[in-house]
């Protein structure tokens, strides 16, 4: 509530006319509402709370829809990220942006575009933005922690990741966790993430999840050396990675695990 009361006068610039007119409109005779409530016969009372309840819900609904626009950019922006259009999503993210109709959500997509991009840097500061917004909420946090770990901050990223974890993230972030964990010298903390990781069939469906997880617990004494055929799947992702992020520390470690990975084969 907080949160939506402090940007609520920079979305509402950006509705259209006609939704800013009947959002004051509506307001304007709610306050009439409930100053009649006050001040009218008991007997009349009750027929008055009904419309003060009724303006209510329509003030809601006009939110709402004075919001769509912000709703449907993100929505837009969300199917050509996951089609691996990063520069699409940048460019109509920023556009938001521009307007004033940036939430969290969007902001932590734009910020994990940018580290998508390799643009770490922007990345980062992204996500802090979107952080500020929504402190505790488990979208950002990933994001942030994400960022933090392709940088090299294997310390910050694990603290990040491990809070995103409690703040309600999916399942498959444990898997990020104990990458982070392991990447920061943290043998029985990455194994215990690391096992809880192996034991969701949701990671275990995603092929470069299941391959860097098996590989760690592999390293940690906790199983074999995944399979070729998990190692074909799993790897592309993996070599991407270790290019995009070839000038950092993070970079370096996931180049030695796709060496390694590549001799197997």
């Amino acid at each position: 509530m907080v949160w939506f009361m402090r940007n609520f006068p920079r979305d509402f610039r950006s509705w259209d006319g006609l939704s800013r007119s009947v959002f004051v409109l509506a307001l304007l005779l709610l306050l009439v509402a409930v100053v009649a409530f006050l001040f009218a016969p008991d007997a009349v009372r009750p027929l008055i709370l009904v419309g003060v309840v009724a303006l209510v819900i329509t003030i809601q609904g006009i939110v709402l829809f004075g919001n769509r626009g912000m709703k449907t950019t993100f929505a837009a922006a969300q199917r050509l990220y996951l089609a691996g259009d990063f520069e699409g999503v940048r460019e109509l993210l920023l556009r938001a942006d521009h307007e004033g109709r940036s939430s969290f959500r969007s902001l932590t997509l734009l910020g994990n575009t940018y580290r998508q991009l390799g643009d770490l840097d922007d990345s980062e500061v992204v996500l802090s933005e979107a952080l500020h917004k929504a402190p505790n909420h488990h979208f950002p946090l990933y994001g942030f922690g994400r960022t933090l770990l392709a940088k090299g901050d294997f310390a910050g990223a694990s603290t990040t990741i491990r809070r995103a974890v409690e703040a309600g993230a999916p399942p498959v972030v444990l898997a990020d966790l104990g990458e982070a964990y392991f990447f920061n010298d943290e043998p029985d903390a990455a194994r215990n993430a690391l096992v809880s990781a192996a034991d969701q069939d949701a990671v275990m469906k995603m092929p470069h999840r299941a391959l860097m997880t098996g590989y760690l617990l592999h390293l940690l004494g906790q199983g074999a050396m995944p399979s070729s055929a998990a190692i074909r799947d799993g790897l592309p992702y993996w070599q991407v990675s270790a290019a995009r992020y070839a000038h950092t520390p993070y970079g370096d470690r996931v180049s030695l695990v796709v060496e390694t990975l590549e001799h197997q084969l």
